[in-house]
């Protein structure tokens, strides 16, 4: 694979960790705004009942009551958007995972094909000489286990 390639999957992963991280940041400051906006709700709770209990106007009343409803659709709001963030995250650290496991697959890709053309090599330069052909076939063969070995302990 050539380095342009590997250079795209880099900038790839890259670019998925910025926005990983960008959305996190995001999820907590939303967060930070949802528990606000119920402490708010909390507030006016208490300052209608303390209302209620001194015998406050009932337009004032209407008032408060208008006012935590408007927060309680901006608290809903505020934890939908919490929970597509987190469902974002969760695509990006799949997407995350994805190219992970693609990068090693090609680099053993790679490493095997490596060791395939050194075979072919060795085995032109053996070829050439006209020696023995049962001794190549021999040498051939061990070669491959050994590459057979290798696959075995990157696959564990």
């Amino acid at each position: 694979m050539n380095s342009s390639r590997w250079s795209a999957i880099k900038s790839k992963v890259s670019d998925l960790v910025s926005r990983y991280k960008d959305l996190q940041a995001e999820n907590t400051e939303l967060a930070v705004q949802v528990t606000t906006l119920q402490n708010n709700v909390s507030e006016l709770k208490l300052k209608i009942e303390n209302q209620k209990s001194s015998g406050v106007n009932s337009n004032d009343l209407d008032l408060m009551q208008t006012q935590i409803a408007r927060k309680n659709v901006l608290i809903e709001n505020l934890e939908v958007e919490k929970e597509n963030a987190e469902n974002r995250v969760r695509e990006l650290e799949e997407m995350l995972l994805l190219k992970d496991s693609t990068l090693q697959v090609q680099k053993n890709t790679i490493n095997e094909l490596t060791e395939q053309n050194k075979l072919i090599k060795l085995a032109k330069e053996m070829s050439s000489e006209k020696g023995d052909t049962h001794e190549l076939k021999i040498k051939i063969n061990e070669l491959i286990r050994d590459i057979d070995r290798c696959i075995d302990l990157l696959n564990d």
